[in-house]
């Protein structure tokens, strides 16, 4: 009887661990904040807590914010992914400095394959038209391959979205000012807009990835913006 107990309890704990989840972020502690913000409270110091709690890499982010098809998966923080989003993207009693870092590090390695990266994509495109100096100022002082990282999530997209318009602006206003930053943009956009499919990241899911990203096959002409 005694082993049949041990045998049950280990079992329980082993089911019990195989369908936790882990968050590399106190989301008590971000969900605390953002409740704070959007009830109006909004100064340095609680714009610097949300800051502070909110992911910083790609892949705290993933863990926060990712959705697995699984019944035994919480939800809850896949729900709140585009309004915390907003939220960061519309921080303004912090330093312009401060957040770009942030966005810029977070953004680093992030792969599009999803709705709620699909969404960042899209407000970290206004973001970097509304904040050129500060953007690149802050990539300067990177490796080249992270900048590279960080153009790639840029320029590379899923879903039908058309960035040529939005590289070709930034191109021309930025290429005298930051030349060395803005070659690597471009080599960026010329090899990943519309020019990659992220593989899925659960393989298992590939078949229906593939069926339902992979089936275009236009291609831009990037002559126009050799040197």
């Amino acid at each position: 009887m005694k082993r049949i107990f041990c045998t049950t309890l280990l079992l329980g704990m082993l089911l019990t661990t195989a369908t936790a989840q882990y968050f590399p972020v106190d989301t008590a502690r971000l969900n605390d904040a953002f409740r704070t913000l959007i009830n109006g409270e909004r100064t340095s110091e609680t714009e610097m807590k949300f800051l502070e709690a909110y992911p910083t890499t790609w892949l705290e982010f993933y863990m926060t914010y990712s959705y697995i098809d699984d019944e035994n998966f919480d939800y809850s923080m896949s729900n709140m992914c585009t309004e915390h989003l907003t939220t960061l993207i519309g921080l303004s009693h912090i330093s312009d400095t401060v957040l770009c870092k942030k966005i810029i590090d977070l953004t680093i390695g992030m792969k599009e394959n999803c709705e709620c990266t699909s969404v960042y994509q899209d407000y970290l495109i206004g973001y970097i038209l509304g904040h050129e100096d500060l953007v690149f100022c802050y990539l300067s002082k990177l490796r080249k391959g992270h900048q590279m990282q960080f153009w790639e999530f840029c320029w590379s997209t899923v879903t039908e979205c058309n960035r040529e318009e939005h590289f070709k602006d930034l191109y021309s206003r930025n290429k005298d000012k930051f030349p060395v930053e803005l070659e690597i943009s471009r080599i960026a956009f010329e090899y990943f807009y519309d020019g990659i499919n992220y593989p899925a990241l659960f393989p298992h899911k590939r078949e229906e990835y593939e069926r339902k990203f992979n089936n275009r096959n236009f291609r831009y002409n990037f002559n126009d913006y050799r040197k």
